[in-house]
């Protein structure tokens, strides 16, 4: 029950990333409950649960799957001897706390996109994590990011369901990857988790900037749709 409430608390907190994927599969399932109830076609429940499970996959996939990778990269990098790392695209805050809290960075920074509208449920997950007096927010482009060169020792991009990090068109995630590689500093480690498609691509443009890439891996991320890896500025 204690593992429940606090999956239940922390999807309260941080959210999910595919709002409007649930919602559809919700609404569809409850419209065709009412189909069922007027028409007796009772054929249709297989429908229902066909979008029962899809609501609960992308729930999932994004508050419990990706955020696991997270976890993982955290737990495996205590980052001891470096000072500041850098969240892309930060949505509620999940990595950026994540850095601030449970490694030895002094300082970490989150960049909201120019399409996310989440910073005050972020200021409010910082608060309450304790780590508001480690983090530092900007809103700024992520294909034009507001810092110097080599000015960052860790950095993380974590995709959301309509993001820039995940648009797919060469000129955006060209711009992104060119942006990440010119900010990491020597010796920096960049971890992005994406679709399986969208983490090819950045890893490609990483490998054609003499970057080494190597992949994630957790059983089931084919299932969930999702791939991630951790690029070293060598």
């Amino acid at each position: 029950m204690k593992k429940f409430t606090g999956w239940v608390k922390h999807w309260y907190r941080y959210k999910t990333d595919e709002p409007y994927i649930i919602a559809a599969a919700i609404v569809g399932a409850l419209c065709l409950l009412g189909s069922i109830a007027l028409d007796h076609k009772k054929r249709f429940y297989i429908y229902v649960l066909i979008l029962i499970l899809i609501a609960i996959w992308a729930l999932f996939r994004s508050v419990t799957f990706k955020k696991n990778f997270v976890r993982q990269f955290v737990d495996e990098n205590k980052f001891e001897g470096k000072s500041k790392g850098l969240d892309l695209g930060t949505g509620t805050g999940y990595a950026l706390i994540k850095l601030a809290r449970d490694t030895k960075l002094n300082r970490v920074y989150g960049v909201e996109d120019k399409y996310q509208y989440t910073i005050k449920r972020l200021e409010k997950n910082a608060y309450l994590e304790n780590v508001k007096d480690r983090i530092e927010i900007t809103t700024a482009d992520i294909e034009n990011l507001p810092f110097d060169d080599n000015e960052f020792d860790v950095i993380t991009a974590i995709s959301a369901n309509g993001n820039q990090l995940s648009t797919p068109k060469r000129a955006v995630y060209k711009d992104i990857a060119f942006e990440i590689a010119r900010v990491i500093a020597d010796k920096g480690i960049i971890f992005m988790v994406n679709t399986p498609r969208m983490t090819k691509k950045y890893a490609n443009e990483f490998e054609n900037r003499g970057l080494k890439v190597e992949y994630m891996h957790r059983r089931f991320e084919r299932f969930f749709f999702l791939r991630a890896i951790k690029v070293t500025n060598k």
